[in-house]
């Protein structure tokens, strides 16, 4: 999965193809960014920590989570995920369409299941550690999934919709609870928060002022400011900032853009701006950080 399609703020990019709805990547952190900004997508996200440390956060609360966790992303919910002190973590994400599982049709397992489950019906934990009940049973059925989708063997297809099957099976069993404790002001909060989400990621390559963010939602310029801080962890300058610095990141690396091109491709004009954000990010110039790239990727004489 390339970086610049996990950048989308409501990821709207097809995870696998039409046939394949399900994609796994890897993921390590700091290799190409510390942190990765708010978002959400339609997919149920799955991510295995292979090993290190990181900060996840999943619908306003924050976790530290180390390796052998699992982290469970449901569909639509806000998360995001970032460096944990100077701790670098690799990452195993799994990512599929809930269609593979119910292929549109009302049968016992989508009825008293899965449809209530996205309805949000089922409790889940975000986080599921070693040495919890039946996580072992879970953790090798994820490993599975891995091997399964990297190895592509022959009806590898039937076999991957099989551990699917079997890992909501583990989940249903010995994980989630039947309730609904959504409240309508948190689903007006969280609504909100994908408004203002989706406003700056279809507007960031352009100068984007605090005043229009706030009329996205209709809130005054003051509250805004507190409301966005408050459920985001950094202020709004902050995550546009850092939300354009991954863009660009990935454009250093996946073109030969000049630098004062990438600039502008993310809406900084002032070239000694960039550079100076770039590297309070990144600890290192935007062409130091092409070139470490470059270098680290060349193959040994």
């Amino acid at each position: 999965m390339q970086h610049e399609e996990l950048m989308s703020l409501k990821e709207t990019g097809q995870k696998g193809n039409f046939l394949l709805p399900f994609v796994v990547c890897k993921t390590v952190l700091p290799d190409f960014y510390t942190t990765f900004p708010m978002h959400w997508h339609n997919e149920m996200e799955i991510v295995y920590v292979e090993d290190g440390e990181l900060e996840e956060c999943i619908d306003f609360e924050y976790y530290h989570v180390k390796k052998g966790d699992i982290i469970l992303v449901n569909p639509c919910v806000l998360h995001s995920f970032r460096q944990y002190q100077e701790e670098r973590a690799s990452l195993r994400t799994i990512m599929f369409d809930f269609g593979m599982l119910t292929g549109g049709k009302a049968d016992a397992c989508s009825i008293q299941y899965f449809n209530p489950f996205l309805e949000g019906s089922y409790l889940s934990p975000q986080i599921i550690s070693p040495g919890q009940n039946h996580y072992s049973e879970l953790a090798d059925c994820i490993r599975s999934l891995i091997r399964i989708y990297h190895e592509k063997q022959s009806f590898f297809e039937i076999q991957l919709k099989s551990e699917l099957y079997r890992l909501f099976y583990l989940l249903f069993q010995h994980f989630f609870e039947c309730e609904n404790t959504t409240t309508d002001l948190k689903d007006a909060t969280t609504q909100n928060i994908k408004v203002i989400l989706d406003y700056i990621s279809e507007n960031y390559m352009r100068p984007i002022t605090i005043d229009e963010l706030a009329g996205s939602v209709r809130l005054s310029k003051h509250y805004f400011m507190r409301f966005f801080k408050k459920y985001m962890g950094m202020t709004c300058i902050e995550y546009i900032n850092d939300y354009r610095l991954n863009i660009a990141a990935n454009l250093l690396l996946t073109t030969r853009m000049q630098i004062t091109e990438v600039a502008a491709r993310i809406g900084i004009t002032n070239l000694s701006y960039f550079n100076r954000i770039f590297k309070k990010k990144y600890r290192m110039t935007p062409k130091e950080y092409r070139a470490s790239v470059m270098k680290a990727e060349r193959p040994a004489p």
